[in-house]
Parts: structure tokens; C-alpha cells; sequence
């Protein structure tokens, strides 16, 4: 098989991966309403470190639109509040995974604050609100520990790494 077919054979995995991730995760309870453990983002973290950092990114918004479409939130203020979350989480994990000053298990949690950051931003735009802001010091309690968790996925992954045979 070609190897850049063997490639994109494996980033559509990556895909379909995160999109069952991200959908079976908004069923586990979580204490706080609308927050999600982010796993998936292990799955982007991942493509950051061993893929081009655009097919991390064509993954991740593909993403948040099929599982928005999957949910029936396409264009609605969910859609909008995931998009901004999932973008601003991973352009902080994009920076960070460059500059390599932290380990994977800071990146995510760097990523997992980045989330209920962008959407809160987003919420203040749709709302013209700014008492939403009262809900962010518990998202971002959750998050880090969110961030841990996925971190040391991630950070397990890299040490037994196998995509890189196929990938490069």
C-alpha cells in the first residue's frame, strides 16, 4: 500500500476515534452541567506530536462538525460553543507542543483550560452577558484534572508509540 494512503487510512482512523469518543462522552455525568472530560483531545494531542499539525487540525474540526451533526447542534449556540472551545484548546496545545517547555501532560492541561475559556468567550458574545464568567473557576478546576487524565493518556501513548512506523 502507498504510504501516504497507509497516512490518511490512519488519520481517518484517528477521526473516527475521536468523533465516538466525543460522542459517548456528553452521556457520562460529570458534577458540572455542559463540561465533558475531553478525551478526545488526547486523540488531537497525539496527532500533534506525530502527524502535521494541520491534519491534528483538519481532525479536530472535523470533529466538532460531525459530532455537532451526529447530535442535531449544527449552527446552534452548542455548535458554537464547542467550536470556539475546541479551537482556542487547540491552538494553545499547537503553541505549546512547539516550544516544548512542558510535558504532554502539561500541554493538555494547558488545552483543557483553553476549552471552557474559548466557549466561555463564546457564551459572553451570544448572551452579551458577562455573568457567565461566575462559572468559569469551576470549569477550570475540572479542567485541569480533565487535562491531567488525558495528559497521561497521551504521554502512555507517546511511550509506546506505534503510528510513527506507519506514519513517517
Amino acid at each position: 500500500m502507498d504510504s501516504r494512503l497507509k497516512r490518511w487510512v490512519i488519520i481517518a482512523m484517528l477521526l473516527a476515534m475521536a468523533i465516538v469518543v466525543s460522542y459517548v462522552e456528553s452521556f457520562i455525568p460529570v458534577f458540572i452541567p455542559g463540561v465533558k472530560l475531553g478525551l478526545a483531545n488526547a486523540i488531537i494531542l497525539i496527532m500533534l506530536f506525530e502527524f502535521k499539525w494541520y491534519e491534528a487540525f483538519v481532525v479536530d474540526i472535523f470533529r466538532i462538525l460531525i459530532v455537532a451533526l451526529i447530535r442535531g447542534t449544527f449552527l446552534a449556540p452548542a455548535f458554537l460553543l464547542s467550536l470556539s472551545g475546541g479551537m482556542l484548546s487547540f491552538f494553545i496545545m499547537f503553541i505549546f507542543s512547539r516550544i516544548k517547555l512542558f510535558s504532554p501532560i502539561g500541554i493538555s492541561v494547558l488545552g483543557s483550560i483553553g476549552h471552557p475559556l474559548g466557549q466561555i468567550l463564546m457564551a459572553i458574545i451570544i448572551l452579551s452577558s458577562q455573568e457567565i464568567l461566575y462559572y468559569l473557576p469551576f470549569t477550570l478546576g475540572l479542567s485541569v484534572l480533565t487535562g491531567i487524565l488525558s495528559g497521561m493518556v497521551v504521554r502512555v501513548y507517546l511511550k509506546r508509540s506505534i503510528t510513527s512506523k506507519f506514519v513517517n
